[in-house]
């Protein structure tokens, strides 16, 4: 086995590596001409990897763990302390399982269909020119809530926005300026605050009939020991089916620019709807930039594409790297409709590392997004509704997406028209 090439990030560096955003770990590998990079900067060392096979490799517990990995700055803004991905082994086990046993087929098609009635309900309002982003951040944040057994009628519109903007504000503030990080971190405590009362509540006024609803699945859910989780612990595990929920807020988005930033997509995908739809919504979740690097901690020394990792490296597996990697994927920064025609159920539905969008390997034993399905229907419903139930107008705007902001989307939110 190989040493993993080295490249020192010199101070200098640093604004135009981060301006590489999403591109950062693909110019570190550039840097050395290898698939495995270490690179230091300051005291800190990072190696990151990519692709498919790295992929099999960074989701086998015999060789990594998550414990301590999640930088400090990600567990303050993004998932919270002490959540489901923070743990390893059978505490992850247990503590996946509450998650997963909530995405029934029953209560899947539940979601969905409450999600295409409160689409169109929003969309029906719009009259004049509206931003694609806003709509979905409000409807989507509705809809995961109601689902999950969350009231909102107790709390005033006012509120309801803010709370809905929170849960992408969490995601921003995870990795970009400083002043994002500290808003960040304010609004993931005002979430949690408003999370930790609706645990309290349905703890101490359960309603019958509702126990299988993630608010009260979570108010319930038990440790190991079999003890309730702390109040704190419990509303950081509901803000993960919010938050996640409502950060397809940017997959909207990002869609309205596969349709509308050009017409040769929309114009494909409406002439044959249902061979192209699913996908069409796997390329998009390909081609876009999402998430964009996960870590883990080396439990042992192990090898990646020849090159040998030592115990207790710290290591990123690149997301956006392995969804752009020309060694397994043709024409990869091509988007292409028909890429996953016969083969996308198979993509979110079994253990895979094909595509990682949203991780990948087995869902309940492994570190794979839970929600996957959600995401899922989620873009079903709105595809379904863009291409096919209304018509709009797309006024001049900017489609860029920045490469360098977390989470991107297009500059001008995806300005739609409607009558």
């Amino acid at each position: 086995m190989k040493k993993v090439p080295e490249t020192k990030v010199k101070l200098t560096d640093v604004k135009e590596l981060i301006n590489s955003g999403y591109n950062l770990l693909g110019e570190l590998r550039k840097d050395v001409s290898a698939p495995v990079v270490k690179a230091s900067f300051l005291t800190k060392e990072i190696t990151a990897i990519y692709g498919e096979e790295a992929a099999r490799t960074f989701y086998n517990p015999e060789y990594f763990t998550r414990t301590g990995a999640m930088p400090k700055p990600v567990l303050k803004t993004l998932f919270g302390e002490d959540g489901v991905q923070t743990l390893d082994g059978e505490e992850h086990h247990h503590r996946k399982n509450y998650f997963m046993d909530l995405m029934t087929p029953d209560r899947m098609e539940e979601y969905r269909e409450l999600l295409a009635e409160n689409v169109s309900k929003e969309l029906d309002k719009q009259h004049g020119e509206f931003e694609l982003f806003d709509l979905a951040n409000r409807v989507l944040f509705t809809t995961i809530s109601e689902w999950a057994g969350i009231n909102l009628e107790k709390f005033d519109t006012k509120m309801v926005e803010k709370l809905a903007r929170n849960q992408i504000s969490m995601i921003s503030g995870a990795v970009t300026s400083p002043i994002d990080h500290v808003k960040g971190v304010t609004d993931r405590k005002e979430s949690e605050k408003w999370a930790q009362d609706l645990i309290e509540e349905a703890r101490k006024h359960p309603v019958p009939g509702k126990e299988h609803l993630a608010l009260y699945v979570f108010a319930n859910a038990t440790n190991l020991d079999g003890e309730l989780l702390p109040v704190e612990v419990a509303a950081v595990e509901l803000l993960n089916i919010i938050r996640p929920t409502v950060a397809l807020t940017v997959w909207v988005a990002l869609m309205g620019h596969a349709l509308f930033a050009k017409r040769d997509i929309f114009e494909e995908l409406k002439a044959n709807f249902d061979n192209l739809q699913d996908s069409f919504i796997q390329e998009m979740r390909r081609y876009y930039p999402f998430f964009p690097m996960l870590p883990a901690i080396t439990v042992r020394d192990v090898e990646v594409d020849g090159y040998l990792i030592p115990k207790d490296s710290w290591v990123v597996l690149d997301l956006y790297g392995s969804n752009h990697d020309e060694r397994t994927i043709a024409s990869p920064d091509q988007f292409d409709s028909r890429r996953y025609v016969g083969k996308a159920k198979d993509i979110s539905y079994e253990e895979q590392y094909e595509m990682l969008a949203q991780g990948g390997g087995k869902f309940r034993e492994m570190h794979r997004c839970a929600g996957e399905w959600i995401t899922l229907h989620s873009l079903r419903v709105f595809s379904d509704q863009l291409v096919n139930k209304y018509e709009f107008t797309v006024p001049e705007q900017d489609w860029t997406i920045p490469m360098n902001q977390f989470p991107t989307y297009p500059n001008s939110k995806a300005l739609l028209f409607k009558e």
